[in-house]
């Protein structure tokens, strides 16, 4: 904690236990040296809090860190005023066709507070007057199912890693009215589909960064059958919240690029960050656009697709192969439960890349489907370049802490094995 306190100039830092509040709560909180215990302030105080001057518009209400699972985390600056804008562009926009719902619904969260994604949903939930499920182990499939099926949420808000564990057939979920909402990584569309068969409902899906405090798009075709909003489901991220602007640039020349194209999303708001720590405007482009690292591409009714991370396309001999787009299809394979695509240098060809596909396979499927069968099927599915050079397949992929495929970690590994060193502990 003192050694937290050193590199972020923080002066008080306060912890809390999941036993708090609880039968299992132990009777004198146990402090960390340096740290604050919530339920000792509250005990030790009065109701009075202190008058604090703040400016909404410049003052921090949060500093978010950034998940590290592209790079080393950085400190996002997040004042009063962007946290407050993301929250009203976000559920009071999507639910506004729904006005009975505020203050008698319930919502799920499955995704951990300390989350970006999850801290904002929080929040979110809260100013709609929802009740709230929080799940302690994310990783936890069966509490909650169980909580699915016993408290019927109207919302459900998850990460597609989770969704793709609830769309597997052993997993046994009630036809329910619940709204599905995922975010934090791409959701391949064969999950989304395998689970709208079981809830009879559609998976809708939102996208953002820590960075864009964290909300821009939120696809609300998704609850077109409720809302009657529009006749049917439209694919993607969906359109960008109120009073948010999106331009898609290319990255080698900076202009943006013509209608129907794939470029950078580069995005502009009044929920985008100050900057990262501690320097405001750090991070942001001139005129405040901050730009995603994701290549994305609108459609005509101004939907917006996520294609690939900058950082995960792979260049075959000059071909772009869209890492997400090779996901996708992996997924559509019925052995294929788990799919994770990466590209790796090609000693041959410098400058280009080999295509390596890491595969969980059904546990019925196991020993039965060969690495040539993958990549026969492949080649019925994509041009010839973009067929994975190497398959593995794995019992277990590395999952990032907000459970997101690790492919950073997988790309570091197998480059240590190209070199002919033994990988990182850590990256198994």
């Amino acid at each position: 904690v003192n050694a937290i306190k050193e590199d972020t100039g923080l002066k008080n830092i306060i912890v809390t236990s999941m036993s708090d509040y609880s039968p299992k709560e132990r009777e004198e909180p146990e402090e960390p040296p340096g740290a604050h215990h919530l339920r000792r302030l509250i005990r030790d105080n009065g109701p009075s809090p202190p008058a604090v001057e703040i400016d909404p518009a410049e003052d921090l209400a949060i500093l978010a860190f950034t998940g590290g699972s592209t790079g080393v985390p950085k400190g996002v600056m997040i004042t009063h005023f962007q946290r407050l804008s993301n929250v009203l562009q976000g559920l009071p926009w999507m639910m506004a066709p729904l006005p009975a719902y505020r203050g008698t619904a319930s919502s799920l969260l499955a995704i951990p507070i300390f989350h970006a994604m999850g801290h904002y949903l929080m929040q979110s939930s809260m100013y709609w007057g929802l009740k709230i499920f929080l799940v302690p182990d994310p990783r936890n499939t069966d509490m909650i199912v169980g909580l699915m099926n016993e408290y019927r949420p109207f919302l459900l808000f998850m990460v597609p890693t989770q969704l793709l564990k609830l769309a597997q057939p052993d997993i046994a979920i009630r036809r329910m009215p619940v709204m599905v909402m995922s975010g934090a990584a791409p959701l391949p569309v064969d999950v989304a589909r395998r689970l709208e068969e079981k809830t009879k409902m559609p998976v809708s899906e939102g996208y953002g960064l820590t960075e864009t405090g964290p909300c821009t798009h939120i696809n609300i075709s998704g609850f077109s059958k409720v809302t009657r909003f529009a006749t049917s489901t439209r694919p993607g991220i969906g359109l960008p919240v109120p009073d948010t602007e999106v331009k898609l640039v290319d990255p080698g020349s900076l202009k943006e690029v013509p209608f129907g194209e794939v470029g950078e999303m580069w995005v502009r708001g009044p929920q985008i960050m100050k900057g990262y720590w501690p320097e405001p405007g750090s991070g942001l482009e001139e005129g405040g656009w901050l730009r995603t690292g994701d290549l994305g591409k609108m459609d005509n009714d101004g939907y917006f697709h996520v294609v690939d991370r900058i950082k995960d396309m792979i260049n075959v001999s000059g071909m772009k192969v869209y890492s997400i787009e090779i996901d996708e299809i992996l997924f559509q394979h019925p052995a294929v439960e788990g799919a994770v695509t990466i590209g790796l240098p090609d000693p041959e060809r410098p400058g280009s890349e080999r295509i390596k596909a890491f595969i969980r396979l059904r546990p019925d499927y196991r020993g039965k489907v060969s690495e040539q069968d993958i990549q026969d099927y492949c080649r019925e599915k994509t041009p010839p370049y973009a067929v994975p050079k190497f398959i593995e397949f794995r019992d277990d992929i590395p999952m990032t802490v907000t459970e997101k495929f690790f492919k950073r970690a997988l790309r570091e590994e197998e480059i240590e094995k190209m070199k002919g060193r033994p990988p990182s502990p850590f990256l198994r």
